[in-house]
């Protein structure tokens, strides 16, 4: 009698609710039936699904090989934690994850037949007690705001707490918001050990983190330039810097950190106060030099322009200086020139209208009926002065002229 769909069948799937704890392990049943017809043609395939979502999948057939051992078949997903069972079709997990959590099913799919599905079983893990992530001992910069977090899971949702050195109270400008831990105004006072606590049924755990206080490295000298040296002459750049805790000095040029595999050391020292000394200076030393200061605070940087004037150089220095120099004094003649011109001007302006005003008060003089009348030789005495004065006027406005 030939076989029918009615023959393939799964009498057993996993439970409708399994409860199980974090990094046990477990296994979900799937007992099935299939006709030997079935396999021979090797058209029937098991399958578990998680949440809708194909998790592992194996082939049943005659080209799958008997031994007395359970033949496992290889993962669909990178997860050596899963191996599924091809001969009773159970699903294992080694390892129990919290992401394991789910709905799962199993199937057996023949070609050009309905699907035959198990039952849904829900899958809840119990997570362990854990922090996610670890916290961390931390520097927090004098003055400023800081926050260190504390994150604990596990079923049921823990609890999370912060104490001082594990048992003494948070200090002042301290508080603790649902597991993160705000300073405000950081102080030396708040630098110590604190404890968080994270609890719920399942138990208590804790972690200790130390708080340092620092203050972020400041240039007290910082580099200035740019710096001009003769060649075969000595360079120094200055250096220095403030902090806690106390910073390094790092030179380097064009950002390449300067050390004894890339300087001469006979010709480059770093004094012990952090500032750079360049002795029997070669035009090779030319660039950007930058100083690098850092500590656990943090790091900054300043940079330097190095000139090496060599004799070409300082010649063409000279000669550029001199062309300036002269442009300037032309530039101050001319100006010279042009306020004498406007200065003879305006005179000459000014001598025209005391003329005018003089003719004027001579004809008055002529029409009035009751003055006595001038002699000769005072009514010549005032046209004969302007007109001296008009003449040097004019004079002094043409060797202004001439001049420019």
């Amino acid at each position: 009698m030939p076989a029918s769909l009615d023959d393939v069948r799964i009498n057993q799937g996993p439970a409708a609710r399994i409860t199980v704890k974090e990094l046990g392990s477990l296994q979900l049943p799937c007992s099935y039936e299939v006709p030997f017809a079935y396999t021979q043609s090797n058209s029937v395939t098991l399958r578990w699904r998680k949440d809708g979502k194909t998790l592992r999948q194996a082939e049943l057939g005659q080209f799958s090989g008997t031994t007395s051992e359970p033949q496992l078949e290889a993962m669909l997903r990178e997860d050596s934690r899963l191996t599924l069972n091809k001969e009773s079709g159970a699903l294992l997990f080694s390892s129990v994850l919290a992401s394991d959590a789910g709905q799962y099913q199993c199937q057996l799919l023949v070609d050009g037949q309905p699907t035959v599905s198990s039952n849904n079983g829900m899958v809840e893990v119990i997570e362990q007690l854990k922090f996610m992530p670890q916290p961390t001992s931390k520097n927090l910069e004098l003055g400023t705001v800081g926050k260190v977090h504390c994150k604990a899971q596990g079923t049921p949702t823990p609890q999370v707490k912060w104490l001082r050195e594990t048992q003494l109270p948070l200090p002042e400008n301290v508080s603790d918001h649902n597991g993160t831990l705000v300073f405000r105004n950081v102080t030396n006072l708040q630098r110590g050990q604190y404890t968080c606590i994270a609890s719920n049924s399942q138990g208590e755990i804790s972690a200790t983190v130390s708080i340092n206080v620092v203050i972020a490295p400041k240039f007290s000298v910082p580099p200035s330039g740019p710096i001009e040296v003769l060649e075969q002459g000595l360079a120094v750049m200055h250096c220095q810097a403030t902090g806690e805790p106390k910073p390094t000095i790092q030179w380097d040029r064009d950002l390449v950190y300067l050390n004894e595999n890339n300087t001469d050391t006979a010709r480059f020292r770093l004094l012990e106060n952090g500032t750079l000394e360049i002795h029997d200076v070669q035009p090779e030393d030319e660039g950007r030099y930058g100083c690098t200061i850092g500590s656990s605070a943090g790091l900054k940087r300043e940079e330097v322009l190095l000139v090496v004037l060599t004799t070409k150089s300082t010649s063409n220095s000279i000669i550029t200086r001199i062309i300036i120099i002269i442009i300037c004094l032309a530039f101050l003649y001319f100006v010279l020139v042009l306020g004498l011109k406007l200065w003879y001007r305006y005179r000459r302006h000014l001598g025209k209208v005391q003329l005018d005003d003089g003719a004027h008060v001579a004809a008055g003089h002529e029409n009035a009926e009751h003055e006595p009348c001038l002699t000769e030789g005072n009514s010549s005495k005032i046209p004969k002065s302007k007109f001296r004065e008009s003449t040097i006027l004019e004079q002094e406005s043409q060797v202004a002229d001439d001049i420019v």
